[in-house]
């Protein structure tokens, strides 16, 4: 999700477009231009980076990288490799670890843009206010996640569900009712259509063209479901892990992300090597346990 003005303007001065931004190799490159265009500013705040780099491994080949423990094995070459790319990204600058959520970041001008949730539609304004207090519209620009260029693209699967107590005959009955009732076509478009989440149903997808519903700003719901059709036809659905404690695991690695971002930049201007940076990123999950 990008700040379209702050884009265009970028983009008029480095000749970098939003196509750029369909792979992971442009949207690092971009963060990169971005960084040295801006004067120092970060690119993108990504919410979930640990997920961006499981799709990109696994796009690359990587085959399976968790442990029994339900954490990653360390010695697969290609996990570590989708790594250090985001990585070497951090400790430049290009690229941050949010604070919680992208959105604010966005909003507040501290950041072009955010690689989150679909459902954060919800959470942007119409306008950016930069911590000067100039404002300008938002001209909120959604795009697919970017994927793996040559490679057949995955995107992640999660969010809230539906769920029901085993009691008696009559209200699993009843709770099967509800479910096919909220999930029907033209429903679950309406019903999601003002959450920012996909459609469960194929037939709610094919209806999103013609959709006239969507709530203000209406050309950044269309965009957003412009660009979730595109996924669904063409992205493979993945779902995140199970693991128990992994969410707690991950909590600990984006803290300790968020701590070294705060100096990495510097020691990388400073001139200390970018893959040495990144290695101590490396060093920070291989730790957790």
């Amino acid at each position: 999700m990008c700040n379209g003005s702050g884009f265009a303007r970028f983009s008029q001065a480095t000749g970098v477009s939003y196509a750029d931004l369909s792979t992971w190799e442009g949207f690092y490159d971009a963060a990169g231009k971005f960084y040295d265009w801006s004067g120092g500013e970060a690119f993108c705040a990504l919410d979930y980076p640990i997920r961006s780099v499981e799709l990109n491994a696994l796009e690359h080949g990587s085959g399976d990288f968790y442990t029994k423990n339900g954490w990653y094995d360390t010695n697969n070459a290609v996990f570590k490799e989708s790594w250090m790319q985001f990585a070497r990204s951090l400790a430049q600058g290009h690229v941050v670890v949010s604070d919680l959520y992208s959105n604010t970041q966005v909003m507040t001008g501290d950041v072009l843009s955010g690689l989150g949730s679909s459902a954060a539609i919800l959470y942007y304004n119409d306008t950016v206010t930069y911590r000067d207090g100039t404002q300008e519209p938002m001209d909120l620009h959604v795009l697919p996640m970017p994927k793996t260029a040559g490679a057949d693209a995955l995107m992640t699967q999660a969010g809230v569900g539906l769920c029901a107590y085993k009691t008696t005959d009559q209200k699993a009955e009843a709770a099967a009712l509800f479910v096919r009732w909220l999930t029907e076509n033209g429903r679950n478009l309406d019903f999601v259509a003002q959450t920012g989440y996909m459609p469960v149903r194929n037939g709610a997808f094919d209806a999103i063209e013609n959709y006239d519903k969507f709530p203000e700003p209406t050309e950044s719901y269309r965009q957003l479901y412009a660009a979730l059709k595109i996924m669904q036809e063409n992205y493979t659905p993945l779902s995140e892990p199970r693991f128990e404690g992994y969410y707690g695991k991950v909590s600990q690695l984006y803290d300790g992300l968020r701590k070294m971002q705060q100096e990495l930049p510097a020691r990388a201007a400073a001139g200390e090597s970018i893959d040495t940076l990144a290695e101590e990123t490396w060093a920070l999950l291989c730790a957790i346990h």
